[in-house]
């Protein structure tokens, strides 16, 4: 040991190991400094101190074996030696060792550094758009916190809405500013997460009649502040509006963005003169953005307030229009879509003759137009909107919407993600583009949208019905579906087709009596809304009610008198009553296109009852046009998914049934009870008439066989969900009775 130790002494190591650990000290307090003042996060100092440990041994070794002689680095000599020791190719590899060691540390250490948000700031400024800016929620600061409140909420709306209409600009809605309501984050952090160079941000103050407005416009890259104002001004109508203006004009001078004549006279321009009539107006758009039926309809009331307050406020129009148009949507159920249709056009009309350039009007008869089957003209008023309005994330999603109802998906979605760059928090735009990943068939990634909807907004009704859907249709999981029905009925309880959805996969699982109470509630909400007259006819049939079960397909018929499952069903009757020119004059009244024209046109909107037809007119002999039926749905399923929302399911299966392709149909059954097809399983494999080529064959019986097994065993964790209270519910199924399906037909 002492004779190591005095080698070590004559190597120099320690004086080397004394000067390495001062140096690396050095270093560290260097370091430590400059990184907390250039805003450096600490795991790059943590990446110094690694580096510096790892360090130490490379040095010991440095020491040990090399020295510095006439400036260059030579073998360190032995004990024996009179002549210094030249570098042997040994010593080059460990001198190579080790400065790859050190250069490891520094490009680590640098590229920590390079990532670093802080450290990009030149790179941020060029590629940020310099012209985008988001207006954060205004603080609030008043005695009197409920109007001040509301008055808050309305100037940042409507900041954003004289914003919104300059072309020269990109505009975060305010959706998406929403969240960071009262945050802690800093100004970089929400403008790196929203895309924008500048941030508004600011506060109201009320006071009696007294108001004041405070403003900052922020540069979101570097932190610095660009520009403040404190507005105090008598709390009117007109000042408010007023303030507004002056504000937008100064970030448009701020952003040094070039503004058109006609957006020039549009910052000017004063909604309504009356304080009460605007009040009333926010709190119904406040009311208006939750879409429950109950919400709604408080909406509709506020709307109405501020209209008779002042008649000539054309936002309060376009607003109560919204309200009954979205009260109209199918699945709400809160009013028949030609009813809300209806009651949406005279109070939009009357907007758009008080302002023909009220872009968020255009916007809405372009949905009003699309709900009425006019696509044209929806496609036109978009057009519209979207001139007055560029920055405006709901037209966007509208035309979205209108892509899609015109059978082009893809087109869609890029609508969708354009809304999104203005809105990327908008719950709205994220659940239409689950959608449309949905409609083609990319279920995981659907999911993943529509559980970020429930993330952002844990009351969105309508995410977790979709969620089921996805579990049900998908992924053939109808347990798992009811978890989500179930969270779907709890977060809007006033819908009638939100109660009733559900019942369609208890009647799945065979558990008719669960079904019936949801369909009861769906009925007494709505007793001609689409859901629960639709679970109400399927729960008749399953139970064997067949008088009771026409009488609902008629009505359903009556309220869509293009439904696929009322005239399936109704047609069904006919065959077995031997009624087949009133089966088929049933469906030339609604499919004139598939029984008028020379070829008919088989279409993704009338496959299925293409297929239903077929059978009708093969039992009255005009098996031609039957045949031209089939090969045309055949080549419509072509381009779907077999499963999810826009699945056509087992409908290969009963086309090669019907076109006497046994083996087929068998094959193609199996896959899709191998894929995990469960919806409509008791309906199609029960109730088909023209499935009857096959159900007697063994092959079907085991594969009705093996999907009896697997519902049951799911039927059976639906009760073992509300036994341990998972699945709260109101009808109590003992553990032990079993599933009440009816036995298959031979």
């Amino acid at each position: 040991m002492k004779n190591f130790i005095a080698e070590c002494h004559r190597r120099r190591v320690f004086r080397v190991a004394a000067l390495y650990v001062v140096g690396a000290w050095v270093v560290l307090q260097v370091a430590s400094l400059a990184f907390d003042s250039w805003g450096i996060p600490s795991s790059v100092l943590q990446r110094v101190w690694l580096g510096a440990i790892i360090g130490f041994p490379a040095a010991l070794i440095f020491g040990w074996r090399f020295d510095f002689v006439g400036g260059r680095i030579v073998r360190t000599l032995d004990d024996s030696a009179t002549d210094e020791l030249s570098l042997h190719p040994t010593d080059y590899l460990i001198l190579t060792a080790l400065a790859i060691v050190v250069l490891a540390m520094v490009y680590g250490v640098g590229t920590e550094i390079s990532t670093n948000p802080s450290s990009r700031t030149d790179q941020a400024v060029a590629t940020v758009n310099a012209k985008s800016i988001a207006v954060l929620p205004f603080a609030i600061v008043s005695p009197d916190e409920e109007d001040a409140a509301f008055l808050a909420v309305g100037i940042q709306d409507d900041l954003l809405t004289k914003l919104s209409k300059i072309g020269d600009l990109k505009v975060i809605s305010r959706t998406s500013v929403e969240r960071y309501r009262n945050t802690t984050m800093s100004i970089l952090g929400i403008g790196k997460e929203l895309g924008v160079g500048k941030i508004l941000e600011g506060g109201v103050q009320r006071s009696g009649n007294e108001i004041r407005i405070n403003v900052q416009l922020i540069d979101a890259v570097t932190d610095t502040h660009v520009w403040a104002e404190t507005y105090d001004r008598s709390l009117t109508a007109g000042n408010v509006f007023a303030i507004q203006t002056e504000i937008v004009e100064q970030i448009v001078d701020q952003l040094q963005a070039t503004l058109t004549p006609e957006e020039t006279k549009q910052l000017t321009a004063m909604p309504t003169e009356s304080l009460a009539a605007y009040t009333a107006y926010l709190k119904g758009r406040n009311q208006s953005s939750i879409e429950s039926v109950e919400s709604l309809n408080a909406a509709i009331k506020k709307f109405q307030a501020a209209i008779e307050l002042d008649p000539e406020f054309a936002l309060a129009y376009v607003g109560l229009a919204d309200a009954y148009l979205t009260l109209g949507a199918n699945f709400l159920g809160g009013l028949p879509i030609e009813e809300s249709n209806a009651l949406a056009e005279p109070p939009l009309s009357k907007a758009l003759q008080l302002d023909p350039d009220l872009g968020q009007a255009h916007a809405t008869l372009g949905l009003l137009r699309q709900q009425q089957g006019n696509l044209q003209a929806a496609e036109q008023a978009y057009e519209t909107a979207i001139s007055i309005q560029p920055n405006y994330a709901r037209v966007f999603r509208l035309y979205g919407r209108l892509r899609g109802d015109q059978g082009k998906i893809e087109d869609s979605m890029v609508f969708y993600q354009k809304a999104l760059a203005l809105d990327p928090y908008s719950v709205p735009a994220i659940f239409d583009l689950a959608r449309a990943y949905d409609e083609l068939g990319h279920f995981d990634e659907a999911l993943e949208r529509y559980l970020r909807v429930v993330e952002i907004e844990p009351d969105h009704a309508f995410a977790y019905v979709y969620i089921a859907a996805i579990y049900y249709l998908a992924y053939g999981q109808v347990d798992e579906s009811l978890v989500w029905y179930h969270k779907a009925a709890e977060n809007d309880a006033l819908s009638p087709s939100l109660q009733a959805a559900q019942a369609v996969a208890y009647l799945e699982l065979g558990d008719p009596d669960s079904a019936k109470v949801w369909i009861d509630r769906g009925l007494e909400l709505g007793p001609r809304t689409f859901w629960p007259v639709w679970a109400s006819t399927l729960h008749n049939l399953y139970t064997g009610d067949e008088s009771a079960m026409q009488a609902d397909a008629r009505t359903l018929l009556e309220l869509y008198p293009r439904n696929w499952g009322s005239l399936f069903l109704l047609r069904n009757a006919d065959l077995a009553a031997g009624r087949y020119d009133v089966a088929r004059s049933r469906y030339a009244r609604a499919f004139r296109e598939l029984t008028e024209p020379e070829v008919p046109e088989v279409s993704a909107s009338n496959y299925l009852s293409a297929v239903d037809l077929a059978l009708v007119l093969i039992r009255l002999g005009e098996q031609e046009r039957a045949n031209d039926l089939l090969a045309g749905s055949l080549k419509v399923i072509a381009t779907l998914p077999r499963h999810g929302i826009s699945g056509y399911w087992i409908t290969d299966v009963r086309i090669y049934s019907l076109q006497g392709r046994p083996e087929q149909a068998l094959d193609a059954l199996r896959q899709a009870v191998d894929e995990r097809w469960r919806i409509f399983s008791w309906l199609y494999l029960q109730h088909d008439p023209g499935l009857d080529a096959i159900r007697g064959e063994p092959e079907f019986q085991r594969l009705y066989a093996e999907l009896q097994a697997d519902l049951a065993a799911q039927a059976e964790r639906v009760r073992d969900l509300k036994a341990s209270g998972e699945l709260a519910s109101n009808v109590h199924i003992p553990a032990s009775k079993e599933p009440t399906r009816s036995p298959l037909s031979n």
